[in-house]
């Protein structure tokens, strides 16, 4: 590789990085500016405080930041499905700059390994794998967000109870489940408490926020809730009943999680263990490990090894992770 090579290898590197970092970095100010027009408005006209949550009724419902970029990405059904899960993370972003972002990485990722290690099979697996990372991290923290809200999830239902024992209405004990019990359980409470405080039907509100976090223990709670709106009942009851449900759940998860653990370390060990190896060995024996990547067929098997891996990973997930 000629030094010209180098130097545009690393300026469209460095300028990859830098886009992404951008993007992120946009959103982020985009949001926290959003917030602070938002209470500067509030306290110019003289409103109530409200808890900061930073959910709000009317929502902007854009893809982009970009005008342009976002007349595309409207037209897809797949963009709004990744724009609702991004919500159902709590991220304040938008699906145009993950998208972006993900596109920046993998051109980075490729870029580099292709330029270097000169094995374009290799370098376009290692480019996906790389690009795949932000919406990797964006399901995880989805999936920690609607844990969080599981396991809140019965304490706000015991507040409910004991507000209608107390002789609140279910709609004034939405509110105080809102500004009691923290995020994400209070604010998606508080965004149903709204939406049928400026006319929408209750059931409706509930729904709304069935869309918005998915969460089975949530259907049973708003199913209960719809039945009773229907034909009637002890509503307190069957909550009391469907909280000491939901944390019977919840115990259960838990005890599941504890008994697969070895099966997860395991699998984290056997995922990690042939790239570290490689490492190593490239380190203290770099002519053995370069015969590997140097010949064709030493290529083809470090692809095979990378597929056999993804496929590894999935069924190792797939055999820890319980459904009930």
């Amino acid at each position: 590789m000629t030094l010209v090579h180098v130097g545009i290898v690393v300026f469209a590197a460095f300028f990859l990085a830098t886009f992404t970092v951008f993007l992120i970095a946009r959103e982020r100010l985009s949001y926290r500016n959003r917030r602070l027009r938002e209470r500067m408005r509030r306290m110019t006209e003289g409103a109530a405080e409200i808890a900061d949550s930073g959910y709000v009724i009317l929502r902007d419902e854009s893809f982009s930041q970009i005008p342009f970029l976002d007349r595309i990405l409207s037209r897809s059904t797949k963009v709004a499905r990744l724009q609702r899960m991004i919500d159902q993370a709590g991220l304040p972003m938008k699906s145009g700059a993950l998208i972006l972002g993900m596109l920046s990485l993998t051109g980075l990722v490729w870029l580099l390994t292709s330029s270097f290690l000169k094995m374009p099979f290799v370098a376009l697996v290692a480019a996906l794998v790389a690009g795949s990372l932000p919406l990797l991290w964006v399901m995880r923290k989805r999936r920690q967000r609607i844990d969080r809200f599981e396991e809140l999830l019965p304490e706000g239902i015991d507040l409910v109870v004991n507000a209608l024992k107390s002789g609140f209405s279910l709609e004034s004990s939405l509110s105080l489940v809102a500004q009691e019990i923290p995020d994400p359980l209070g604010a998606e409470f508080a965004i149903a408490f709204e939406e049928q405080n400026l006319g929408l039907d209750l059931v409706q509100a509930l729904d709304n926020m069935n869309r918005r976090m998915p969460s089975e223990d949530l259907k049973i709670m708003t199913t209960a809730i719809s039945i009773q709106k229907k034909t009637g009942g002890n509503l307190t009851e069957v909550l009391g009943k469907i909280s000491a449900l939901i944390r019977e759940r919840f115990h259960l998860r838990r005890e599941i999680r504890t008994f697969t653990a070895q099966g997860r370390l395991s699998g984290m060990i056997l995922v990690l263990m042939p790239p570290v190896m490689a490492v190593i060995l490239s380190v203290l024996s770099p002519g053995y490990i370069k015969i590997l990547t140097a010949e064709p067929v030493g290529q083809y098997m470090i692809a095979i090894a990378l597929i056999l891996q993804v496929i590894g990973i999935l069924v190792i997930r797939k055999i820890v992770n319980l459904k009930f």
